[in-house]
């Protein structure tokens, strides 16, 4: 939750303010500093209510920044005592950003119960004194809070709408922010029901605003998303694009959490158009960074990119570590479409090692993740494993079968790898029957797929777009130099 300090006559706060707004947060604090130290030498006192409201703003930004819970500790600290100092802010329509502030740090800290109480506070402070972009802001916080459960997604879509019908009458210049906000939160929910034309489409949105009104962590959090999303859709020229950016700008001002992010989803794009050397050097560079930049969700990908680029780059024990380590990750955090994932590969892995019965075990836990929660990534990888695992055991029946339903599961998830796998199989189960038109018809379509796939020029255009951007970007700090 981002808001704004207008009460400030401190030339030192004032600074403040304007480094946080560029986010300059090591300036910021420094101007803070300043301004208590002068406030201590002239008068012995603390800083003002909106000097600590101020710099309760600047640590919630940092934490953002280092996804690190020191920060969000320490504002909450210092906003709750302002609040225990003077009670009659509660309720006072003047005093919002604190309590926005006081909303934002639980839910930095995870604290959802009580976060979820603040923003229903604000919410009737802010309907009792007819202050509608309070509410919008209570509303969007109350639906970040609905999203964060699974079962909440209709009372979260319910309030992001609640929110919008309000900005759509609410037009004032200094709330777009608010707007570009609730904007991406629609592109949550919307992926979240797996309506990918919706969420870039609100995610665009985002991008724009932000550009136009120079909202620069907005504009990371919506081009990361976008990006995020295009690889989703498959659309990997224009999750590139959307993904260098976010490397360079949030490298630009040090958003460690945010260029984390960008580097993994810059190496899942080069993992899924084949280019596993390049995919492993940006994925070993998140590997390095701090655990704590990377959400548990993002951790496990982490873990299961890494186990699928070692294993499809011919490295398969170290795939084998990253599968077991992302398997105890996914069972902790509960994550079961990743846990399906790093399963089948593991499947996929033992099967390989002629370990038959482990490899059938894999996959028995594979189906019944399935059969909990529906299709899931890693699904044609189990299905063609299972086909293949009853080929070596001579139950070509059963092979069969496994495999053309692995085959159906890839054409429907655009997984062409898995696919020619498939059609692999198939030829050498018609091999092994002695019933040579069947494995003749099969080894031509594995051929031509194969031929077709290695042809996509999928590969060379995320990188010719990352080299142009490159360019770009070094031309950039020439003319910066030459200026200066």
């Amino acid at each position: 939750m981002r808001t704004s300090v207008n009460e400030l006559t401190d030339a030192a706060l004032l600074l403040a303010k304007e480094h946080l707004k560029n986010l300059e947060l090591e300036q910021a604090l420094q101007a803070i500093d300043q301004s208590l130290k002068k406030r201590q030498q002239d008068s012995g006192s603390d800083l003002s209510v909106h000097g600590n409201v101020l710099w309760a703003e600047i640590l919630l930004t940092k934490g953002r920044f280092l996804r690190d819970s020191s920060f969000p500790t320490l504002a909450l600290t210092k906003l709750l005592a302002l609040q225990e100092i003077t009670p009659s802010l509660n309720k006072s329509i003047a005093f919002l950003p604190l309590q926005l502030l006081i909303g934002e740090s639980y839910l930095q800290l995870e604290e959802h119960d009580k976060a979820r109480a603040t923003f229903k506070s604000i919410l009737e402070i802010s309907k009792e004194n007819e202050h509608e972009i309070g509410e919008i802001q209570a509303l969007n916080g109350l639906t970040r809070l609905a999203f964060n459960n699974p079962k909440d997604i209709e009372t979260a879509l319910n309030l992001a709408n609640q929110s919008l019908e309000l900005l759509i009458q609410h037009t004032d210049e200094s709330d777009f922010s608010v707007l570009a906000e609730n904007y991406l939160l629609q592109s949550d929910i919307f992926l979240y029901k797996g309506d990918f034309s919706q969420a870039i489409n609100y995610a665009e949105r985002a991008i724009q605003i932000s550009k136009e009104r120079n909202l620069k962590e907005l504009f990371l959090e919506a081009a990361l998303k976008a990006g995020k999303i295009a690889v989703h859709m498959k659309d990997y020229a224009l999750g590139i694009k959307h993904l260098l950016s976010v490397k360079a700008e949030s490298m630009s001002i040090n958003h460690e959490a945010h260029f984390a992010e960008a580097l993994l989803y810059i190496g899942i794009t080069y993992n899924e158009v084949f280019h596993y050397p390049k995919s492993l050097e940006y994925l070993n560079l998140v590997e390095e960074a701090p655990k704590k930049l990377l959400q548990s969700t993002d951790q496990v990908l982490l873990l299961n990119y890494l186990g699928k680029s070692n294993f499809l780059f011919a490295n398969v024990e170290k795939a084998e570590q990253y599968f077991l380590a992302a398997e105890k990750l996914a069972k902790q955090s509960q994550n079961k479409p990743a846990l399906a994932f790093c399963l089948a590969y593991l499947g996929v892995i033992s099967s390989s090692k002629n370990q038959f019965n482990k490899a059938l075990r894999y996959a028995k836990k594979v189906n019944n993740i399935r059969e909990q929660i529906g299709d899931v990534d890693g699904i044609q990888v189990n299905l063609i494993n299972l086909g293949s695992v009853h080929k070596k055991l001579e139950k070509y029946s059963e092979s069969i079968k496994l495999t053309s339903r692995g085959i159906a599961a890839a054409k429907r998830m655009k997984d062409g790898l898995a696919e020619i796998r498939g059609y692999q199989i198939m030829a050498e189960i018609f091999r092994k029957k002695k019933e040579f038109k069947s494995a003749v018809m099969y080894q031509m379509i594995y051929t031509k797929f194969y031929e077709d796939f290695y042809q996509r020029n999928d590969r060379q255009q995320v990188s010719e777009i990352e080299h142009q951007f490159t360019i770009q970007q070094l031309e950039r700090k020439i003319a910066d130099l030459q200026k200066k």
